[in-house]
């Protein structure tokens, strides 16, 4: 029972953290004109990293929630999968809308999905 409860303890920290770099992506996206040569560097080893997280946030914890894998040509994102399980609807679309709408549209001018 006990390790039940650490891999969850360990699976919404992977998610927390995914969360936490796609704000930190979206916010240096928003201001890559404006920033120091330095900052931009850093931007994009944080933007490097969470392209690592968000292949394995998609093809882990993606295929856990939606209980499907995700399509092999073009869906190496979470927000390819996102979007595509948003326009065929169903309980999956439902749970893609809610993702989008509340967690990572707040968070873009116009939205990200």
């Amino acid at each position: 029972m006990m390790t039940i409860l650490l891999i969850l303890l360990y699976v919404a920290a992977f998610m927390l953290e995914c969360w936490v770099l796609y704000i930190a992506v979206m916010s240096f996206k928003a201001k890559q004109d404006t920033l120091h040569p330095v900052v931009k560097v850093l931007a994009y080893v944080i933007l490097v990293f969470g392209l690592i997280l968000d292949f394995f946030l998609t093809f882990i914890i993606g295929t856990v929630l939606f209980l499907s894998l995700p399509k092999f040509k073009g869906e190496w994102t979470f927000t390819a999968r996102l979007k595509r399980h948003r326009s065929e609807g169903g309980w999956r679309g439902k749970a893609a809308a809610w993702i989008c709408e509340q967690l990572l549209n707040p968070f873009v001018v116009g939205g990200h999905c």
